[in-house]
């Protein structure tokens, strides 16, 4: 089975791994077939970024424009 994933640069996802939102910075790896992406996340003022599996990002809910 082929996993088909897409995932773009600079975008926001949900990253289920960690249960908060990242931005996705760059695709760093293959591993078993699977990409990996180095994404980024924030937390209070301190930005941290981690290699996850694009398997685990999902993309955000587009804002509304009445929100």
């Amino acid at each position: 089975m082929k996993v088909t994933t897409s995932v773009k640069q600079g975008a926001e996802y949900l990253c289920t791994k960690l249960g908060d939102a990242v931005t996705a910075i760059q695709q760093v790896a293959m591993v078993k077939g699977l990409p990996m992406w180095e994404v980024e996340r924030q937390i209070g003022g301190i930005r941290k970024r981690l290699i996850v599996s694009a398997r685990t990002l999902v993309p955000l809910p587009a804002a509304s424009p009445g929100s």
